[in-house]
């Protein structure tokens, strides 16, 4: 993985989080992050083409989206 890619997708987790921090409602965020992170996984791939890294970074960011749920 280059540097670029990892910028890429490091720009594309942060954007999905700040995306989930500033919805109004907790279904909404909820929805609205795992969209996020199919997008930033799918920005990964497109950058990456490393599955087995992207895959982990969406495993981590739905994560994430599970754990600010009760926020």
């Amino acid at each position: 993985m280059t540097i670029r890619s990892m910028a890429i997708v490091g720009l594309a987790l942060l954007a999905a989080f700040i995306s989930q921090a500033t919805s109004p409602t907790c279904a909404n965020a909820q929805s609205g992050c795992s969209e996020q992170c199919k997008a930033a996984y799918g920005s990964c791939y497109k950058a990456t083409a490393n599955r087995a890294a992207c895959e982990a970074q969406l495993q981590r960011c739905l994560q994430g989206c599970i754990a600010g749920k009760g926020g």
